[in-house]
């Protein structure tokens, strides 16, 4: 791996920058000899330039790699949220069932109740009916015995002054 000092300016700052820059790769001049340029600036230059661009190579991969980290992360995420949207959606729509059905069940036993209600009115009407015909019969019949004693009493009444005539005669 290459020397990262050598690299950059300042180790400590926050924001690194690069020794080279593509203005400066223009720019430099080699001086010019016999045969040509100077093999030992280009070499250093090059190797220089080799180093920076394997780090900046470096530096692109681990940022893709974090990158593709982050991304991965956030999809988790969102497929989280996504699952907690659906978990509450799904909580909503139990709950509205749940009310739903205790409505309904409320419902039925009112239902239930009133029909109970209405059978218990129609036995108490039935048996009330029963018993003011009975009392009807048990009023007639007083009337009838009433009568029947009255007639009786009379006739002993007759029999006991017909009885006290003939003691008298």
């Amino acid at each position: 791996m290459i020397d990262e000092k050598i690299l950059f300016d300042d180790e400590d700052s926050p924001v690194q920058t690069l020794k080279i820059s593509p203005t400066d790769i223009i720019q430099k001049e080699f001086s010019v000899r016999f045969r040509g340029y100077a093999i030992n600036q280009v070499d250093n230059f090059l190797e220089e330039l080799a180093k920076e661009l394997n780090q900046v190579l470096e530096e692109n991969t681990h940022l893709k790699e974090a990158a593709h980290a982050l991304q991965q992360e956030l999809t988790a995420y969102r497929e989280k949220e996504k699952n907690l949207y659906d978990a509450l959606a799904a909580a909503k729509q139990i709950g509205g069932d749940m009310q739903e059905n205790a409505r309904n069940e409320a419902s039925l036993i009112i239902s239930g109740a009133r029909l109970d209600a209405e059978k218990v009115i129609a036995e108490v009407r039935q048996q009330c009916a029963a018993l003011q015909q009975e009392i009807n019969g048990m009023v007639q019949k007083r009337a009838q015995f009433e009568t029947s004693l009255r007639s009786l009493l009379e006739t002993y009444l007759g029999m006991l002054g017909g009885e006290r005539n003939n003691n008298i005669k």
